[in-house]
């Protein structure tokens, strides 16, 4: 085998790991785009401009590396100049928007955790149980992530719905450690041991008393872990797939300029370069 024909196989691999790279990369962003919890979460807070930015961007870089990918292994195959600078612009753009992507994601992470802090504290003390949206998706928030709260079902004992007009009224109960908890918040055993009060400072005892059958993971974390999780793995992959890209730039022109001075000697000679 040539040195022509090892450059042209070792591109059309290259290539061929781009267009598997790209279906996974458009499978990642389809998924943060369209989850049940964080979908949910988006109906009910649509601030989160730069969050949704990313998602978009990772989803044209998912569509047009598989596209590439194609473009790549289609010039390689058939030795086509034509094929392989598309490629090269090509993936050039899409080495830009990876970059972009993975500033915004690296960069806004205190700033997303922040705002889904904020966001839910504004949802459980405000809107929940006023407002029937906001219930019935914070509901599926809660048992979908298995969390309760914002930080911890503790937020509830200062929240409307576990105030003197929805919660402790009807208890009887003023002390600041009595109140409710929407049933969403309990887990099997509190679903199972008390399916009609779950959630509830019932029998005039503190709402810690019945922890062990509450979620006690607060829902921003639950959240925030659910859009950054394996953010190193994904860190690593990316810089990975970076170089491969910046390596396939440089091969490709090779072969590009290879073909094209093996036509012109081909067109003296009369030969053929393989």
């Amino acid at each position: 085998m040539t040195a022509f024909s090892c450059l042209r196989w070792f591109v059309f691999a290259l290539n061929l790991f781009f267009w598997i790279a790209g279906l996974g990369t458009l499978g990642v962003s389809l998924w943060l785009r369209f989850d049940p919890a964080v979908a949910d979460y988006m109906r009910i807070n649509n601030g989160l401009e730069n969050f949704y930015t990313a998602v978009y961007i990772l989803m044209a870089v998912g569509v047009i590396m598989t596209l590439l990918g194609f473009l790549g292994c289609w010039g390689a195959w058939r030795e086509s100049q034509c094929m392989l600078v598309c490629f090269f612009i090509v993936l050039v753009v899409v080495f830009c928007l990876e970059l972009a992507c993975a500033i915004l994601a690296y960069t806004h992470q205190e700033t997303v955790k922040r705002y889904i802090e904020n966001s839910m504290y504004d949802t459980v003390y405000e809107h929940y149980y006023r407002r029937p949206e906001y219930t019935e998706i914070f509901d599926r928030i809660q048992t979908g992530l298995e969390c309760c709260g914002v930080k911890s079902y503790k937020d509830w004992l200062s929240s409307y719905f576990s105030s003197e007009a929805s919660g402790r009224s009807e208890l009887g109960i003023g002390a600041a450690n009595y109140g409710r908890v929407p049933q969403s918040c309990c887990n099997e055993d509190g679903l199972r041991d008390y399916p009609a009060d779950c959630g509830k400072s019932f029998d005039k005892m503190e709402l810690y008393t019945y922890e062990p059958f509450l979620h006690t993971k607060g829902c921003s974390e639950a959240l925030y872990e659910k859009v950054y999780s394996n953010l190193d793995v994904a860190i690593c992959v990316s810089v990975i797939i970076g170089a491969l890209q910046l390596v396939g730039m440089v091969l490709s022109m090779l072969l590009c300029c290879w073909i094209s001075s093996h036509k012109e000697d081909d067109r003296k000679t009369g030969g053929y370069y393989h």
